[in-house]
């Protein structure tokens, strides 16, 4: 019979408060907030479409180049110092920005914000943590904590837009870096622990039965290595499925924004519009979550990719700001959901043990491909004069994406 460890709240609660947190702030770092600053900053610093595209790409590169060893960072010590440590670097790299003079200043600088990947897009350095917390209640736990993002996105973004039109791009960049700081810093030190047997507590605040009931979701109580990982159909599968999203990620993050502006629409307005997107992802996080617990993680994969497809296509054929709106939203759910499935799927999968590992050998592929959409797509806009032939490829990668996940079933444990 299980029962809790005691009537107070499960500690794993407060990772997910603190994560949370760190996920709004980090939607002041120049992630969906990065569109707003091409404008202002193209007419400074002569900036290129590809030029913004390669700093986005470089903080992908980065995050990518070392996610193994922050992977074993998170298994063996946890978030707590690469937290603390990553958001003061990320803080100093941000204030810098606002005294730049050059476009390769920026590139540069968002190269750095990307080394320890907070911030990066499904950064493993918020939800490792969460999912090493909790077993039963793992899609909830994920769901509350990727909501920050949403949330700050909805904050952030007409804030940063107040802030450009207000004070200039370069007292934005400044004043985004020290609300960066003081919102993730603090939290960090308090709060953050490693993993639930640290503080001699079971995964969820539940006490087993037996050791055997620990990681529940594993056929055989499996322990999964990454090199056994590597050898499962599903593992790259996987891989591919969010390796092309990387290419919708990247695409889609530096260029939504000035295509929206560039046909027709208000600044204001679309800042508004991408605050609903970002409301919609918080809002399907939750459900996602939720659903994450309940149903196959893989329905919610294609529902997500379908997602996609469906706001590419409102995107093409817009004429006014109810598909502004439309598309936007839809997107937003769409990254919600997808949110929830990258964090929650490998932990479904292939167990709590060394989680960080496995998705550290995973992000690389995905953030350099994310890398890849953002000047590939501002090559093909200053190629064609506009986004038409950008937006149907991404448009077909989503459907694809559909079609694998389709494909996807729990791996088999390996019979030696």
């Amino acid at each position: 019979m299980q029962k809790k460890l005691s009537e107070k709240i499960f500690y794993g609660w407060v990772i997910v408060g603190t994560m949370w947190s760190i996920n709004f702030a980090t939607m002041a770092t120049g992630n969906l907030n990065l569109g707003l600053f091409i404008l202002p900053m193209a007419q400074s610093l002569n900036m290129s479409r590809q030029q913004f595209g390669w700093a986005a790409t470089m903080r992908r590169v980065t995050a990518g180049c070392f996610s193994l060893l922050v992977g074993r960072i998170l298994d063996i010590y946890g978030p707590r110092a690469l937290i603390v440590l990553s958001s003061l670097t990320i803080g100093v790299a941000l204030f810098l920005c606002s005294i730049i003079t050059a476009p390769w200043h920026f590139i540069v600088l968002f190269a750095i914000l990307g080394i320890s990947g907070l911030g990066a897009p499904n950064s493993i350095v918020t939800s490792v943590p969460v999912a090493k917390w909790f077993e039963r209640n793992r899609g909830k736990a994920l769901a509350v904590a990727t909501s920050g993002l949403g949330v700050g996105g909805v904050f952030f973004l007409p804030f940063t837009q107040v802030l450009i039109e207000t004070t200039g791009w370069r007292n934005t960049w400044a004043t985004l870096s020290i609300i960066f700081v003081v919102l993730s810093v603090p939290l960090a030190i308090l709060f953050l622990r490693r993993q639930p047997e640290d503080m001699g507590l079971y995964p969820d605040g539940i006490i087993p039965k037996d050791t055997s009931e620990h990681d529940f979701n594993t056929a055989l109580n499996f322990i999964w290595t990454v090199s056994s990982a590597f050898k499962t159909p599903t593992f790259w599968k996987l891989i591919t499925v969010f390796t092309l999203l990387g290419l919708v990620q990247g695409g889609t993050t530096v260029h939504r924004i000035p295509y929206w502006v560039e046909q027709g629409f208000d600044p204001r307005i679309v800042s508004y519009s991408f605050a609903a997107d970002a409301a919609g992802a918080a809002t399907m996080a939750l459900i996602a979550g939720w659903l994450a617990d309940r149903v196959n993680i893989v329905h919610i994969g294609i529902g997500s990719f379908l997602g996609f497809t469906a706001s590419f296509v409102m995107m093409i054929t817009a004429t006014n700001n109810f598909w502004l709106f439309a598309s936007g939203i839809t997107f937003g759910l769409a990254v919600g959901a997808n949110m929830v499935l990258h964090g929650f799927i490998f932990a479904h999968f292939y167990g709590r043990e060394f989680l960080g590992s496995i998705r550290g050998i995973v992000m690389p592929a995905t953030l350099a491909s994310a890398g890849i959409g953002g000047p590939l797509i501002g090559y093909l806009r200053d190629m064609d004069g506009d986004y038409f032939r950008s937006w149907w490829i991404l448009l077909s990668v989503c459907v694809l994406n559909s079609i694998i996940m389709c494909t996807i079933k729990r791996p088999k444990v390996p019979t030696t």
